[in-house]
C-alpha cells in the first residue's frame, strides 16, 4: 500500500532574480497511517515551509514551488484543482499552527471558531455545531467544556489555547495531522501534557502525525521516525532509536550535545553548535553545514553529500556518515538518561 503522505524531491523558492532564496532543496519523506514522523531542525531550516506546501497554503508569491511531488494516498496534490485542495484541508489533512494565540480570532468565542467547521462542512445548525464544539473541547481534556465553549481566547491559558487548536484541527476527523511547534512558549509540564495528548489521539484515531520541532527532548518518547533538516534539506532520516543511539550527521550530534542533561556536572558549560545557519539566498558550496562543522575537510567544501542509505533505513547526507555511526554520540543522549 502507498504511504498516507509522500513528499518527493520538493523544491521551493522565495523571491525573484538576484533576491531568490532556495528554501527547500529536494526534501523527501513519507508518513504511514498511525505513524509519528518528527521533523527536527533550527529555525529557518525549512520545516514549516514543507508543511505549508503540503497543506496547499504556500502557492502564491513570494513563495513558489519549483519542483517535486506531494501525494496524499497516491493522489498528486501539486497542481491539483484549488477546490480539491480546499476540500482535503480539514477533511483529510489538518494543521496545528505554531502560535495558538494569534491563530485564534480574539473577537469570536473559542466554541464558535470550532463550530464553524461543523456548520459549513457538515451543514449542522448553530446549536448542534456548538454541542459538537463542546464535545471536541472535552476530547482534548479541557475541564467544564460546556461552559468554556462560550469563552474567548484571552480567557484561556497558553496550554488551553493549544488544546483548543488541537480540537479545531481534529474536528473533521482528518487522516493526517501536522503539528507545527505545538509546545512553543509552554512550560515543561504543559509541554509533556500536550505531547501525551497528541500521541494518545494518534493511537486512538490511527491517524498519521507530523511533529515539527527544534527540540530533541520533546520527541524522544513519541516519534517513530525522525527527519533532521538543515538549510532546506533532509540531512538525516531514520527511526528514533537509531538516531539517538547512532547519529550519523555532525549536525544531529550537535543538536544532541546542545541540550542540557540532568546528569551534567554542575556548572559545566553547554556545548552549542558554533556559528549561525546559512542565509538561504547564499547557501555555501559543498556541504551546507561545513562552515560550522569541526570535522570538515576539503571534500566537504567542494562536494554536496547525497542523502544515502547506511543500512536498515538509516539515511544521512555526510561524507563520513559511516564513521559517525560507528562512534555513536559523544555522550549519553537525553533518551538514554531518561531510560536509566
Amino acid at each position: 500500500m502507498a504511504p498516507l503522505l509522500e513528499v518527493d524531491d520538493l523544491r521551493v523558492e522565495f523571491g525573484r532574480g538576484r533576491e531568490t532564496a532556495s528554501v527547500l532543496n529536494g526534501v523527501s519523506y513519507h508518513v504511514d497511517e498511525g505513524e509519528t514522523l518528527a521533523v527536527l531542525g533550527e529555525s529557518g531550516s525549512g520545516k514549516s515551509v514543507t508543511a505549508q506546501t503540503v497543506m496547499g497554503i504556500l502557492d502564491t508569491p513570494p513563495g513558489r514551488i519549483t519542483g517535486g511531488s506531494v501525494r496524499f494516498r497516491g493522489e498528486e496534490l501539486l497542481g491539483a484543482d484549488p477546490e480539491r485542495r480546499r476540500l482535503l484541508r480539514g477533511e483529510s489533512m489538518a494543521m496545528i499552527f505554531q502560535d495558538a494565540l494569534s491563530a485564534l480570532n480574539p473577537v469570536y468565542s473559542v466554541g464558535f471558531q470550532i463550530a464553524e467547521q461543523f456548520r459549513f462542512r457538515r451543514g449542522m445548525s448553530r446549536k448542534d455545531a456548538m454541542v459538537k464544539a463542546a464535545e471536541m473541547l472535552d476530547l482534548v481534556k479541557i475541564p467544564n467544556a460546556k461552559q468554556r465553549v462560550k469563552e474567548y481566547p484571552h480567557q484561556f491559558s497558553g496550554g488551553m489555547r493549544q488544546r483548543a487548536m488541537i480540537a479545531m484541527s481534529l474536528a473533521l476527523d482528518p487522516e493526517l495531522l501536522i503539528a507545527d511547534e505545538p509546545t512553543t512558549a509552554l512550560d515543561v509540564t504543559v509541554q509533556a501534557q500536550i505531547m501525551e495528548l497528541l500521541d494518545e489521539l494518534r493511537r486512538e484515531r490511527g491517524m498519521g502525525l507530523i511533529l515539527i520541532t527544534h527540540d530533541l527532548g520533546v520527541v524522544a518518547e513519541v516519534a517513530d521516525r525522525i527527519a533532521v533538516m538543515y538549510a532546506g534539506r533532509i540531512v538525516e532520516h531514520t527511526d528514533a532509536a537509531s538516531l539517538y543511539a547512532h547519529p550519523a550527521h555532525p549536525y544531529t550530534r550537535g543538536l544532541m550535545d546542545s541540550v542540557p542533561r540532568v546528569d551534567d556536572v554542575a556548572g559545566a558549560p553547554l556545548r552549542p553548535i558554533p556559528g549561525l545557519p546559512p542565509s538561504l539566498s547564499a547557501i555555501p558550496d559543498g556541504c551546507p553545514f561545513h562552515p560550522r562543522c569541526a570535522h570538515a575537510v576539503d571534500v566537504c567544501t567542494d562536494e554536496v553529500p547525497a542523502l544515502r542509505e547506511l543500512g536498515s533505513g538509516h539515511q544521512a547526507a555526510c561524507h563520513f556518515a559511516e564513521r559517525f555511526v560507528a562512534e555513536g554520540p559523544d555522550r549519553p543522549t537525553t533518551h538514554e538518561v531518561v531510560s536509566r
